[in-house]
């Protein structure tokens, strides 16, 4: 009789990982703040202020968002996802929260919602301003505007559409609309600073969410929904959760990544847990992960790289390092002032982290990562001499 072969699994798109999630578990304190400030705003009908996400690349904001998004909706909230230009062009704006808001969660279960007539919209995109257009809405109950990579509105500091971005934000933070209206941001650790720079800088409690990983309950959860209920498994996956974990770190994107080639591959084999198949998803599982990690540095040169990873190559995986000693590696090479320059675009692109004081690489397997990179550099280097 042939030997049995596992079915090959696919390798799937990088672009699948990102956003919101087929299964979402944990953050539930986050899910009751924002909950609760929507009930109060609704008993008063009024109110309203910014809720701020931001974490490092891949922790899991995007689907955060949808989960947020989600609640508000089932609540009969109107809920819109709007853009960086609908923050000064009123036109824009009045547009945006004419569509339907449609969640991005991979589930059968989709809620649309669209609360504005086209003669509407007409006649509230002739106003001079965004807010006055924000002041026209009639919201069943209130809205929620939603806004991804939200790090990137300090692009409007000292610019021609600074004064009207900040009077759009300043009535949105501090509550001045005749009805309810929350902006829901999520960005990189760079946002709340971002909104500092044009003046946004004081939040209301729990308002502003630092996001880090899954813990390891929600880790699992996710992982087994994954290979029950997408892969159909039909023994106990406990030993594939295992070891599943031990590479995700409770990293959302890496956990949803893992998770799906392991459903995949249950799927495509009627959900038997073939004897070569966990070997085959973690191998899929790095390969994603790897080539994740070299999208993360792709604005950057490689001696720019090498550099950086030179320098925290003896801090231990996910532990801090302060600024000098990343500046001062960069410095031999480009001089102080152009290794500022460089330490900062490593800051806003996610590469790296401030807590307020100290900083790291957020994800501890890309640290682990680059220096292993760096060592296979260095060894081919040698090996030319």
């Amino acid at each position: 009789m042939p030997e049995s072969r596992p079915s090959p699994i696919t390798p799937l798109s990088v672009a699948l990982d990102r956003g919101a999630t087929r299964y979402f578990h944990g953050r539930k304190r986050i899910l009751g703040s924002f909950s609760r400030y929507l009930e109060r705003a609704e008993q008063i009908k009024s109110g309203g202020t910014t809720f701020l996400i931001q974490g490092a690349p891949g922790v899991g904001k995007t689907a955060l968002l949808d989960e947020i998004a989600l609640g508000a909706l089932r609540n009969e909230w109107d809920v819109v996802h709007i853009n960086l230009d609908d923050l000064y062009n009123p036109v824009h704006m009045a547009q945006t929260i004419g569509k339907y808001y449609v969640t991005r969660k991979q589930t059968s279960t989709k809620v649309d919602v669209k609360f504005l007539s086209r003669e509407y919209i007409k006649d509230v995109a002739g106003d001079s301003s965004v807010s006055q257009v924000l002041e026209k809405m009639r919201p069943k109950r209130g809205m929620v505007l939603v806004l991804d990579e939200a790090q990137r509105i300090g692009r409007f500091y000292a610019t021609p559409n600074e004064i009207s971005v900040l009077g759009t934000l300043d009535i949105l933070h501090n509550g001045r609309l005749p009805h309810p209206v929350f902006l829901l941001a999520a960005g990189l650790r760079t946002t709340l600073r971002a909104f500092g720079s044009l003046k946004i800088s004081r939040f209301a409690e729990n308002c502003v969410v630092e996001l880090g990983p899954l813990s390891k309950e929600s880790e699992r959860a996710v992982i087994l929904d994954w290979l029950e209920d997408y892969g159909g498994v039909k023994e106990d996956p406990a030993a594939w959760i295992d070891t599943i974990a031990k590479e995700t770190y409770g990293w959302p994107r890496h956990v949803q990544s893992y998770s799906r080639h392991a459903a995949e591959h249950l799927k495509a084999n009627l959900g038997i847990m073939m004897p070569n198949g966990l070997e085959a998803v973690l191998e899929l599982g790095r390969k994603g992960r790897k080539m994740y990690y070299k999208q993360r540095l792709n604005d950057f040169s490689g001696d720019e790289v090498i550099c950086l990873t030179e320098a925290i190559k003896d801090v231990d995986s996910g532990r801090p390092f302060n600024e000098g000693l990343v500046v001062a590696s960069l410095s031999e090479k480009y001089g102080h002032e152009e290794a500022n320059k460089l330490f900062q675009k490593f800051l806003d692109k996610g590469v790296i982290e401030s807590d307020g004081f100290l900083y790291s690489v957020p994800i501890p397997s890309m640290h682990d990562w680059m220096k292993s990179e760096l060592d296979q550099v260095q060894e081919r280097l040698r090996a030319c001499y």
